[in-house]
């Protein structure tokens, strides 16, 4: 059981007081968001990540004008399960939190639908708390990522063979999604010292430790061995986290005004347009052409492809794509359909 939590900047020592005073400059600098007037929905695990997140945010609440909801998922994939949701519905009752959970079994959906344990955990997680969201009338739906998953996310990016900048690793902001990871450059150790400081007791889950999954691999063998040749890895990883940050508003920018003459109904484009654009433009313009049309993820070889094809001016040259999608080269320009 935890004894008394801080509520409040005023009641942690200086070192707990500036990490949530940095995590709230992180907030309104580094994701330009206004934490004022706003309801913010705390995805709750039980970890150590969630929970001093929410104490964290606790403690910011009455500087900043914001309220908070809790929500929590079980995937009744563990045999403690259970028992984390209760300590997850004290940890809140003892805040006067207002908690919102629900359960499923989860290894039973990810059958029946011929999906991965992770994915089918993580559909179903996110679709109950963009539910919980809309009912609550909550502005962001607020994560405990930090320092250590941004470098795993980063990694596993390398691994899959993702371009820049999306090789800088998760978004802190995702304003689709409704998405806030406060976290993101807030190493764990940090986090668990924070906890230990605030007397805060958490849950360990045991699957994270569960060789089988990438994930755990490359958190449990890969980022160790690149500490040890550079301590300062969570630092570089975060600075070039921020540096995909710029290069995507940068890129973002350009894509967009060369996609304003597309039409997204019978996408193409045009010959004297792929003539003006550098070859990195045209790669990052057919990627999100494509992306536009659905499901399927753009590889970087078809990609190239297509461009090596066009620059060449092969005439009738069709380039295949994941989901179904084609680009066909004619007269210079680029028509995309489906297959």
């Amino acid at each position: 059981m935890n004894r008394h939590l801080p509520t409040g900047l005023q009641e942690l020592d200086p070192k707990a007081a500036h990490l949530c005073l940095g995590i709230e400059n992180f907030i309104t600098s580094e994701l330009q968001t206004s934490l004022e007037d706003t309801v913010l929905l705390v995805a709750l695990s039980g970890g150590v990540d969630s929970s001093a997140l929410l104490i964290i945010l606790t403690c910011l609440a009455k500087k900043n004008g914001f309220c908070i909801h809790a929500a929590h998922f079980n995937h009744q994939l563990r045999p403690e399960a259970d028992a984390e949701e209760t300590h997850i519905r004290q940890l809140c009752s003892s805040l006067n939190i207002e908690l919102t959970t629900d359960s499923q079994d989860i290894a039973a959906y990810a059958s029946g639908h011929k999906l991965g344990i992770e994915e089918a955990a993580r559909l179903r997680r996110y679709a109950f708390l963009e539910s919980t969201r809309l009912a609550v009338n909550a502005d962001w739906i607020v994560t405990g990522h930090h320092a250590n998953d941004l470098a795993e996310d980063v990694m596993m990016r390398l691994i899959r063979g993702t371009g820049w900048p999306a090789l800088g690793g998760m978004q802190g902001k995702c304003n689709n999604r409704k998405l806030l990871r406060p976290l993101l450059t807030t190493p764990k150790d940090d986090l668990i010292s924070f906890a230990n400081a605030c007397s805060l007791t958490w849950c360990e889950d045991a699957s994270n430790i569960d060789k089988q999954f990438l994930r755990n691999r490359v958190r449990s063998q890969i980022i160790p061995l690149l500490c040890k040749e550079n301590p300062a890895f969570l630092d570089a990883t975060t600075s070039l986290w921020k540096l995909a940050q710029v290069d995507t508003d940068h890129w973002a920018e350009i894509i967009n005004q060369h996609l304003q003459k597309t039409d997204f109904d019978s996408p193409k484009l045009l010959k004297e347009d792929l003539s003006s654009m550098s070859q990195a433009t045209r790669l990052r313009v057919y990627k999100a052409v494509l992306n536009s049309m659905g499901k399927g993820q753009p590889l970087q070889q078809n990609l190239l492809a297509l461009d090596t094809a066009w620059q060449a001016n092969v005439g009738g040259k069709v380039v295949q794509f994941p989901g179904n999608k084609i680009a066909t080269i004619r007269k210079g320009t680029i028509y995309f359909s489906y297959q």
